[in-house]
């Protein structure tokens, strides 16, 4: 049986007074839906002494719409709210049809849009047992000091495995944050994450920053986007890889194009492309900018799926995703 650590479960209602607990409390952590920290406290990946749960916070959960079209999604929003939002899924239609592929019912029931956003970095050789990790000898991640993956000291490849995130990077979507000390800062979603994988060092903000909504800013007239998933099973199982597309289209012609791939390296990749604008999305530009996907990104053994197969279908996505928005 694999039994969670002792630990104090303290309920703060306010944003102010949850970042002070964490900041406050020794070996203490931020708890919303618990679908991937609860596993991981099983797994004693984190042994924290006390949860700060965000249960009983005001303000964290609901979707707001300002006038000129931003989208505000609080922190502890159901992933299940995100993907049957009518609204949303007018709007940012890329955006509720990732929060739909995220796990099963149950986990987008309790999961929240913020933890997918800080969701964990994952690895095969991280995710497992405590005494699957002390078999193996424990990797950079954990308990450990080398990367089985790569076979490194320098940095952990652990893989960035958020359905939300690709979307939300090529949405061009920001986070509000509360620091310690009560100030609040927006950061933009794009730059939140390091190139490496271990936990807390994957992230460019503070450990006890709280996340308290996502920004989505308003979409031009034309707007498209979507979302495709690869995975072992069609249900509960993170992505082998993710291609989030998002475009604005001028009459049949392009007016941008942001293509992000997730689940490859420890942060999601903007793909690098040729300007579109004025362009008609036909079959040369799709074959153009999925070939960039396929030479662009630079997958690891570090979640299931051969890397090379992976990385083909990084091209074979993209393509679909592409042909997804096609005008008609």
């Amino acid at each position: 049986m694999l039994r969670m650590p002792e630990f104090e479960v303290h309920r703060p209602t306010t944003a102010a007074e949850a970042v002070r607990l964490r900041t406050e409390l020794p070996d203490a952590m931020f708890v919303a839906g618990g679908t991937d920290l609860l596993p991981n406290l099983k797994h004693h990946l984190h042994t924290p002494k006390h949860l700060v749960s965000l249960s009983r916070v005001a303000g964290l959960s609901g979707i707001e719409r300002a006038d000129d079209g931003t989208l505000r999604i609080g922190a502890t929003t159901s992933l299940h709210a995100v993907a049957t939002d009518e609204g949303l899924r007018a709007e940012v239609p890329g955006l509720a049809k990732a929060a739909s592929l995220v796990a099963g019912p149950q986990h987008r029931r309790m999961g929240t849009i913020g933890g997918n956003v800080l969701l964990d970095t994952r690895c095969l050789f991280y995710n497992q047992s405590l005494p699957w990790r002390q078999a193996l000898g424990a990797c950079l991640k954990s308990e450990g000091t080398w990367c089985h993956v790569i076979g490194s000291d320098k940095s952990c490849v652990a893989a960035q495995s958020s359905d939300t995130v690709p979307m939300l990077v090529a949405l061009d979507a920001s986070i509000e944050v509360t620091l310690p000390g009560g100030a609040t800062q927006t950061v933009a979603l794009g730059g939140l994450w390091t190139k490496d994988g271990r936990f807390e060092r994957n992230r460019t903000l503070p450990a006890e920053a709280l996340l308290t909504a996502v920004v989505i800013p308003p979409r031009a007239a034309g707007h498209r986007s979507t979302y495709r998933k690869v995975r072992s099973r069609q249900a509960i199982d993170f992505p082998q890889v993710g291609v989030a597309v998002v475009a604005g289209f001028e009459g049949d012609r392009l007016g941008s194009l942001t293509v992000v791939v997730g689940a490859m390296l420890p942060h999601p990749k903007r793909l690098d492309h040729d300007a579109v604008a004025g362009r008609e999305l036909d079959d040369a530009l799709i074959e153009h900018v999925a070939e960039r996907a396929y030479k662009q990104v630079r997958p690891q053994p570090q979640v299931h799926g051969d890397p090379g197969w992976r990385r083909e279908l990084a091209r074979v996505e993209t393509r679909r995703a592409l042909r997804e928005l096609l005008p008609g």
